[in-house]
């Protein structure tokens, strides 16, 4: 196991389409700072949702 990559440990976005009762089903994600906020660059809203949104990542 590589120790220097980091893990999504919980999605609190239940909008998203790979929000599967909170945990991330994407096979890879982009997560970005925006002041000391993370924010999920790979959410995209669930079929029966139009607007995005920002999320916050924890990581593990």
């Amino acid at each position: 196991m590589d120790d220097d990559k980091s893990m999504v440990s919980r999605c609190d976005a239940t909008t998203c389409r790979f929000n599967d009762d909170t945990n991330c089903t994407a096979g890879q994600v982009e997560i970005s700072m925006s002041g000391q906020t993370a924010q999920c660059l790979t959410f995209s809203p669930a079929d029966d949702m139009s607007d995005t949104q920002s999320v916050r990542a924890d990581q593990h």
